[in-house]
């Protein structure tokens, strides 16, 4: 089983009165919106509400991209976020990891590059896994950024996004050598590095990050 950390700010989340035969127990109702939720085989899961306080599956339900939880107290404001721990077999559908991209195609294409360069990280392909994730950067740039039909370049859709604050300067540098990783499979470029593990593991780490980000999580 495999486990994913994501912080859902305080935007995300709703609090109501919970109406339900356990009121007595549990007054209210927090509504945890996780818009990738729906997107993996979930086993169970757990929410820190505080240093020492944890809800699992026990107290709480998952609907649609929504975790649900019957809770003793009203969430404040003063919490700004929410740590929530995913504990999944695997992914339903790759393309529900980019609610966001609103061109359903796209949205498509992206699950399936994704789901490509899983396999080929679980294989250690190395270079195999960084073009498909150099696709993957591009398409999210391309959705996020939106630029014209004739199209940019992914080095200036790279650069742009460094410029708008869209990415920091460490998720700029992993797409630059993902983007250099490209001219591997040319004969003259013998010379330049390979992809190595130590690569694959950056470059993996950046795009499940800014999977969550792009979609207005931590």
């Amino acid at each position: 089983m495999k486990s994913i950390l994501i912080r859902v700010p305080f935007k995300n989340i709703k609090c109501r009165l919970n109406h339900s035969t356990n009121s007595d127990v549990y007054p209210y109702l927090w509504e945890i919106n996780i818009p990738i939720l729906p997107a993996f085989s979930l086993g169970y899961f757990s929410v820190q509400t505080g240093a020492l306080s944890n809800v699992s599956n026990e107290e709480g339900r998952m609907e649609g991209n929504k975790i649900i939880i019957a809770a003793e107290y009203q969430l404040m404001r003063h919490v700004d976020s929410l740590l929530i721990a995913l504990h999944y077999h695997g992914i339903k559908d790759y393309s529900l990891l980019f609610p966001w991209v609103k061109n359903n195609s796209l949205r498509k294409r992206l699950g399936n590059f994704y789901e490509e360069a899983e396999k080929n990280f679980e294989q250690g392909a190395w270079l195999s896994f960084a073009l498909l994730c150099g696709a993957v950067f591009e398409g999210m740039l391309h959705a996020k950024l939106n630029p014209p039909e004739n199209g940019r370049t992914f080095e200036d859709m790279t650069s742009d996004a460094f410029a708008k604050g869209i990415l920091n300067k460490a998720q700029h540098d992993i797409m630059k050598k993902v983007r250099k990783s490209k001219n591997l499979v040319h004969p003259n470029m013998i010379n330049i590095p390979y992809v190595t593990r130590r690569d694959a593991m950056d470059i993996r780490v950046t795009l499940d990050k800014l999977i969550k980000n792009f979609s207005g999580l931590k």
